[in-house]
């Protein structure tokens, strides 16, 4: 009777569990991404990889190109991938749910954690439930890193050498997060001395045998690094700066650079991020968390739903404390450090985003609370054969889906089913019948776009944002080829037909006024 009611109970957190993905697999397939960073760039750069919107018909304002240039592509190779093979924008956002969906079978695979258990855990994270249904390319990013971290956990808690699915696997999260997002470039270097370190060690633990074997890894281990580095080592072979086109200071010597965050010179980077986690004053949660001019709140801070964060942060301490006091119990018994190493790995590896530029903005990030969560599953998992009665998966299953509950409630709707928010009538809302009628046929045109307006409405080009959707390949309905270039101020545009005609003079007067 007691098992029927067990099985009861993961059978209706297994039907909750697909409702959920099942729902936000619907929104991501059917629904544009409207996102301000999608649109400006993450689209027009799959477009452009894969020829679907050429360079030659649209051509980002110039700080993006330079990101084009010197930022890792791979998520938008994918996007763009499965954009051409669809024929649909909206596939875009299959990356990003893609990545969470393989991260759930990679847990599954090698820790043994029921896939409703995985879905309802991560899927408690507001930040990763919003991005699992958009084209940003900040979740396929840390879920790299979020694999290299639980890779990490795992080699450092057997004492047995790795076998070649494990070293592949640890390959492929480092590669996928180094060629996604620049911020985890850093982090991934990092966890690749540390891995390295660990497996040398345990090669030469093993005598003869696993020095054998070091000897015929360390050529992959060169080929390896190369493919996981290779957007650093492309931008130091064409701009001398591994970060281009971000600024870097090396030794007193300034790298080659055509961006200065804003973000270089704030203060306080463990005490924002602190504030961000625990959610301390931060607005309401949405993709890229913005505070919608509110001072009161720390813009582009939250997002991993701060009731939850204590609750995994106090689980995997209690789980830690127990394993210690078993251990003492029966000494002489083999003794376990799932609990042990997993909680030094989150604490060792909280300094990273803890000081890192836009430490607060958690998106940037999410693969602490990923790896928090993940790290709690996985030491609940293997605890589930042992003589426990309440450390169970399926209990512990209850307990985040209380907290997934809690969380629903606070997330506007529009992030939890489809919107049916299709290509032509989002191409229709957004862009003006008046500026399109003034492109000119096989020419390029240069628009005027600005992204923080004091007084939008005295501005009549304040409102051309989403300005990808003014290219040529959405307006087929127009019966001549035209080319656009964006830019933020007229004189960018050179001898180019400027719309609106009249933007320098708003511009001008802006000026004047300051």
């Amino acid at each position: 009777m007691q098992k029927n009611k067990r099985q009861v109970l993961e059978i209706i957190l297994s039907a909750i569990a697909i409702v959920v993905a099942t729902s936000i697999f619907l929104k991501a397939i059917m629904d544009i991404d409207s996102n301000y960073d999608v649109g400006w760039y993450q689209l027009p750069f799959a477009a452009r990889i894969w020829g679907i919107v050429p360079e030659k018909s649209f051509i980002s304002e110039s700080l993006f190109e330079y990101r084009y240039d010197g930022f890792p592509l791979l998520a938008n190779f994918f996007q763009g991938f499965l954009w051409k093979i669809t024929g649909r924008i909206q596939s875009t956002n299959l990356v990003g749910y893609l990545s969470l969906i393989i991260y759930f079978l990679f847990l599954r695979s090698y820790f043994q954690v029921r896939l409703y258990l995985s879905a309802i855990a991560l899927f408690t994270i507001p930040v990763v439930l919003i991005h699992a249904a958009t084209s940003f390319v900040d979740l396929p990013g840390n879920i790299g890193v979020s694999v290299v971290m639980l890779m990490t956990y795992r080699f450092f808690k057997q004492s047995e050498l790795p076998n070649r699915n494990e070293l592949l696997v640890t390959f492929l999260g480092a590669a996928a997060a180094a060629n996604i997002k620049p911020q985890l470039q850093p982090l991934v270097f990092l966890l690749y001395w540390i891995v390295g370190i660990r497996l040398v060690w345990l090669y030469f633990k093993h005598s003869k045998s696993g020095q054998r074997r070091l000897w015929l890894t360390v050529p992959l281990a060169i080929v390896a690094s190369g493919l996981i580095f290779a957007t650093p080592i492309k931008n130091v072979a064409f701009y001398g700066n591994p970060f281009y086109p971000i600024k870097i200071e090396v030794a007193g010597i300034v790298l080659n650079h055509k961006l200065t965050p804003e973000t270089y010179s704030e203060g306080n980077r463990p005490q924002k991020w602190l504030q961000s986690i625990l959610e301390i004053n931060t607005p309401n949660w949405s993709a890229d968390q913005w505070n919608g001019g509110d001072k009161k709140y720390l813009d582009r801070a939250g997002g991993f739903f701060g009731a939850y964060v204590v609750f995994n942060l106090l689980l995997l301490l209690s789980l830690t404390i127990r394993e210690q006091l078993k251990n003492k119990r029966s000494p002489t018994q083999d003794k376990s450090v799932n609990a042990t190493t997993a909680l030094v790995v989150m604490l060792l590896v909280s300094f990273v985003p803890a000081n890192f530029p836009q430490s607060h903005e958690l998106r940037y990030f999410m693969f602490w609370m990923i790896t928090l969560v993940s790290l709690n599953l996985c030491v609940v998992t293997s605890l589930q054969n042992q003589s426990s009665k309440w450390l169970q998966p399926k209990y512990l299953g209850l307990v985040c889906l209380l907290f997934m509950a809690i969380a629903f409630t606070k997330i506007t709707p529009y992030y939890l089913k489809p919107s049916f928010s299709s290509l032509d009538k989002f191409v229709v809302r957004i862009a003006k019948p008046e500026l399109l009628e003034q492109m000119t046929p096989n020419k390029r045109t240069c628009i005027i776009a600005r992204h923080a307006i004091p007084n939008p409405k005295s501005v009549p080009y304040a409102q051309i944002q989403n300005v990808f959707y003014y290219s040529s390949y959405f307006h087929p309905e127009i019966k001549y080829d035209y080319a656009i270039k964006v830019a933020l101020n007229p004189k960018d545009c050179g001898d180019l037909k400027v719309i609106p005609p009249n933007a320098q003079e708003f511009i001008d007067r802006q000026i004047d006024n300051q």
